[in-house]
Order: C-alpha cells, then structure tokens, then sequence
C-alpha cells in the first residue's frame, strides 16, 4: 500500500514583489503579482509576505488572493480566486505574514495582497516569498 507525504519543499525563491506592497492604502489591494507555475507544476506553496514597520489597528489583517489564467486569460479581479487570510498584531514593528498551504495550479498566477490591516503599508521594507512544495507517494 503507498504512503503519501510531503516532499522536502523547494528553496523559497526572491522577492516577487518589487514594489507592489509599498504604501499600499487601508481597504486597497495591491498591483497584481505574477507567479508562473507552469513548467513546475507544484501543488502547494508557503506565502511569506514581510511587511515594513506599521502599527495595525485591533482586527488588522491582509488577504492574499490567487487567480488562476487560463490561455493567457485572467480571471476578474475584486472576487472570486481562492483567498486566504493572516491577522496582524496591533504592535509597531516590521510584519511577517505567512500563508502555510497556500493551493496552486499549473498555470501562470497572480496573487494580489489587500491591505485590511487599518493604516496603509509602508513606504518600502515589503515583500513577497514563495516556497513552493509537493507530496510524495511511496
């Protein structure tokens, strides 16, 4: 009988997201950014998104949101994708967010962050992680 389990995750990549998180307005998501997984064909991936230093509110959070392409077309953005939240502590400081089992398909994504955190990202100091992995069956 075969056994699955998880396989040894890639290495996480760099930063994907340039600029994209910085000074990202409360209530607003960020520019779309694109994560191309259709030579890998991973299953799943962790989502580390660093935050420069900001002080949330109580109930601060953002949503990372994954939209699927198909034959170089891209889902509306605003609804539907796959989302995922992480609440934010309410202290001053750099924020690190991170998506454990975040699901993926085999085609060029986007992920798009909203800022729900109650005061806008910093001006720079953000970025964006993935390490993607896989299961094994033996």
């Amino acid at each position: 009988m075969a056994t699955a389990k998880w396989a040894t995750p890639s290495a996480e990549g760099s930063n994907i997201a340039s600029t994209a998180l910085d000074s990202v307005g409360n209530g607003s998501s960020a520019s779309a950014i694109t994560y191309d997984n259709s030579s890998n064909l991973d299953l799943y991936a962790g989502v580390r998104v660093a935050l420069g230093s900001i002080t949330p509110t109580t109930g601060g959070c953002i949503v990372l949101r994954v939209y699927n392409s198909q034959n170089g077309n891209v889902e509306d953005f605003g609804g539907g994708g796959d989302a995922y939240t992480v609440p934010l502590t309410t202290t001053t400081g750099a924020k690190v967010a991170i998506f454990p089992m975040v699901r993926l398909y085999p085609r060029s994504l986007r992920f798009v962050i909203t800022n729900n955190s109650g005061v806008t990202l910093a001006a720079s100091g953000n970025a964006l992680y993935v390490q993607p992995f896989n299961e094994s069956v033996a």
